[in-house]
């Protein structure tokens, strides 16, 4: 590839910046994951990317590069189809609520992958909850798909299911900025269009964009503005939650409108003893399970083949 030419392309701001062909940006991305390309060129790629925005053409690119190096997991067979759970932000505010929804979906007999990062220096993540709950990180691709196999939950760290999107998500503490590594990895698909997985986003104006994309991608996967970006429904307020199929794209849970009519149970703070506790007394029973999650449990067995009832 001629580096000196693509960064001339994408490098001239918003409005004069051009987009990539979509084989090009394949190639580029793949690149990037084999670590390829010199410090300076990927620093420019990546701000260029940040300041221009990726074209639809550029992320289904980079998104084939992407599950091209990535493991490849087997639905464990005479199960529900599985459930891939990406949980990349983790909480600042309140209990980080990820293990609960994945723990409520394996409950029900559904296979779960959950991938993610292990650590972030200002937030509560999914894997200190599920280790304070007693499941810890897989060391291996290998070891996932045995506990798959088991009916356990798999939590596959992002340094092991792919060191390259890992070198290239760390880079956010160098630059101070994200990249498209952060959308990118969380519509990862280890299971190749055999499984259902829960896309978020943070901010609403991207629901249209992840939108089109979902179809555009032929995707079997929920969308749904996520919870301080992780990708459980808001305990508070259930948001709208969209369900594509091959691509088509239908509202499975309407969001709940109006005012707030009475406020859930939730961890009283966000550090990872008070979260699993409060975790634990939810799936005992002790502690009623927020509706937006039980609704979004409901849609997620619809998608599985679990149960052909729709939420309600």
């Amino acid at each position: 590839m001629e580096l000196v030419e693509i960064i001339k392309e994408v490098a001239r701001g918003k409005d004069g910046a051009t987009d990539l062909a979509q084989d090009t940006a394949y190639a580029l991305y793949a690149a990037m994951l084999r670590g390829e390309i010199s410090d300076l060129e990927l620093g420019a790629l990546l701000i260029a990317f940040r300041i221009k925005g990726e074209s639809d053409e550029e992320m289904l690119g980079f998104y084939r590069a992407m599950q091209d190096a990535l493991p490849h997991l087997q639905a464990p067979a005479d199960k529900p189809l599985p459930v891939v759970i990406p949980s990349y932000n983790g909480a600042r505010r309140q209990g980080n609520l990820t293990p609960l929804l994945a723990l409520l979906l394996a409950r029900q007999g559904v296979p779960v992958l959950v991938h993610g990062v292990t650590h972030d220096p200002k937030r509560v993540v999914s894997a200190e909850v599920f280790t304070e709950l007693g499941i810890t990180p897989c060391h291996s691709a290998d070891e996932a798909q045995r506990r798959l196999n088991a009916g356990e939950i798999a939590f596959l760290p992002i340094e092991i299911m792919s060191p390259g999107m890992d070198k290239l998500l760390q880079l956010r503490w160098r630059l101070g900025l994200r990249n498209s590594t952060h959308t990118l990895v969380k519509l990862a698909d280890p299971f190749y269009g055999k499984s259902v997985r829960i896309n978020s986003v943070t901010h609403p104006e991207y629901l249209a964009k992840s939108s089109t994309f979902l179809k555009a991608s032929g995707a079997h996967a929920f969308l749904l503005r996520g919870t301080e970006g992780e990708v459980y429904a808001n305990p508070k307020r259930c948001p709208e939650i969209c369900y594509f199929n091959a691509g088509e794209g239908r509202v499975l849970v309407p969001a709940e409108e109006g005012s707030i009519a009475e406020v859930p149970d939730l961890p009283e703070t966000m550090d990872v003893g008070t979260t699993a506790s409060w975790i634990r007394r939810a799936l005992t029973g002790e502690t009623p399970i927020p509706r937006p999650i039980a609704l979004q449990v409901a849609a997620c067995l619809y998608a599985c083949g679990v149960t052909e009832k729709l939420p309600v």
